[in-house]
Parts: structure tokens; sequence; C-alpha cells
């Protein structure tokens, strides 16, 4: 935030423009920038190689224990901190899934299903994983009644309704669930450096590092698309036009 603070001074030139408040506007508006990148590179993060290396500190899996539901399929909850759906596997051994042992040691978000050493022991050296499509609601019932392309192991199948997945077929128990959770909401502390106290001249930001303040979870490399947004929201604050515009082109640039 600190690094993010200084470039936006440099480029829009705050003690001439007008003072930014680094506790609030500066950071309220860092984090609706950071709200709305998320929203928009993750409707769009299986086009671009950029954009999933944008997103990497909120990709997470989990293995999420499924309910059955009736003879056709089985329920998944939405996992904890669950924000946008990414992709969900099956992990199966013989003729049963099960978790996956690289996603947090094999345990699942949701509840038990075996102890590690149960796990390594049994069915570690002998899995496949098989990716689960997901597909539209309105042809989930001719998916699961198909004579042909009907689920299976080998070809799962999935639907998003009721706030819940649907998971076909019935029988899988464990789903490897793939999503991007949103950012955590950054914060600006900061103690100021005693000046002059007639007229405030030399008072300076002191900017209080982790744990005191909550660091951008975003790599360096989204930095410029962090600044161009900010100049643009600074010059609707000054009500600089031309800092608008300028950022705007930029911003439209870099997108």
């Amino acid at each position: 935030m600190y690094s993010l603070w200084q470039d936006f001074q440099s480029l829009v030139n705050t003690f001439q423009g007008g003072w930014y408040r680094p506790q609030t506007d500066f950071e309220r508006a860092t984090n609706d920038i950071s709200i709305e990148l998320w929203d928009k590179w993750t409707s769009m993060a299986e086009k671009s190689q950029q954009i999933k290396d944008f997103l990497i500190p909120f990709l997470v899996s989990k293995n999420i224990i499924a309910k059955r539901a009736n003879s056709y399929y089985s329920t998944i909850e939405y996992p904890k901190e669950y924000g946008r759906f990414a992709t969900a596997d099956i992990i199966v051994h013989e003729d049963k899934t099960v978790p996956s042992p690289t996603v947090d040691g094999g345990k699942c978000a949701n509840g038990d299903f075996k102890t590690q050493e149960e796990i390594t022991e049994e069915y570690f050296d002998n899995l496949k994983s098989n990716e689960i499509v997901l597909i539209d609601l309105q042809r989930w019932d001719s998916c699961l009644s198909h004579l042909t392309k009907m689920p299976t192991f080998d070809s799962p199948k999935m639907v998003q309704i009721d706030g819940k997945f649907r998971v076909a077929p019935k029988n899988v128990s464990v789903v490897v669930m793939n999503f991007y959770r949103q950012p955590k909401p950054a914060t600006f502390k900061y103690t100021l450096s005693p000046g002059d106290p007639q007229t405030g001249l030399g008072d300076q930001i002191i900017y209080s590092p982790p744990p005191i303040s909550t660091p951008l979870e975003w790599p360096e490399i989204a930095k410029n698309n962090f600044l161009w947004r900010l100049g643009e929201r600074f010059g609707i604050y000054t009500k600089d036009q031309f800092m608008t515009q300028i950022s705007t082109q930029q911003k439209t640039m870099i997108d």
C-alpha cells in the first residue's frame, strides 16, 4: 500500500492538485479498484495467461464432501470464502471418489473423510483425476437421463442451483473445488512526524507496515492497473478534466 501510495502521489502530484487522505480516500479507492479488477478478471481468467497470473493469490483449492440428495445426484455446499467458480474435479480410486492428497493434505473443508495415514496407504499412488463439466440448468435433467452421455466417473457433470452445486453421478462423494476468493480489504495505517505547530509545515506521513497495516494481496505486476484507475478517480475528485482524461486513456490501453 505504501509503495502504491508513493507512486500515486508522483503520478498526480497530490501536493499541487489536492489532498487525498491516505486512510480514507486512498484506502477506500484502492479497495474499490481491487474488487473491480477481481470481478472483471475472474470472468476472463480462461482467456489470458496474464490474467491468470494476476489472480494467483486468490485461486483456492478445497476438497468438499458431497452429500447424496436422491437417486440421481449429490450436492455440495459453497466452500468458505467462495467467490467465483474456476474448475472442479473428482479423484477416482477404483470404484469410488476420494479427496486429493495434494489439497490441504487430503483433508476436506466441510468434514472428516479419512485420516492422512489411510489416504496415503490406500490410494496415493493410484489415482485418476477427471474434470467435472459445469453445464446449464436447462440441460441438467436431460443430461441425467441421456442414454449415451449420462454422467459417469469418466465424465462427471455439475450444475449450480439454489445456492449449491449438484454433481452427478450420484455416487460422487468428494469434489475438488477450485474457486476464486475475493481480495481481503487493504488498510493504510500511519502516524505523523511533528511539524510546525502553527502552519503544519513539515508534517510527514510515517507508514505503519504490516501487521499494523494490511497489504494489498495483488502481485506487483498489477500495479499499473491500480495507478491509472486511482488517477482517474483523483481527477474526478479534484475536478481536473485533463487528469481524468489522460488516466482513462491509459487505463483503456493497459486493459
